[in-house]
């Protein structure tokens, strides 16, 4: 699976899943304590990045 993960422990829910809709460091801030490093290239830009089918295809497998 490349975007949908768990399940995930969860006060509220017990389990859940997760769901990851942007690629990875894709931000419009460059904040310096990110654990995810410097953030290459800045974008403002508002996209779908992933299909929402490829999306929806995954939840339903998992």
């Amino acid at each position: 699976m490349n975007y949908v993960f768990g399940p995930v422990p969860s006060r509220r829910l017990g389990q859940s899943l997760g769901i990851d809709t942007i690629p990875l460091k894709t931000c419009n801030w460059n904040c310096v304590y990110c654990q995810l490093g410097r953030t290459v290239p800045l974008t403002n830009e508002r996209r779908e990045y992933i299909p929402s089918a490829d999306i929806l295809a995954e939840v339903d497998a998992a």
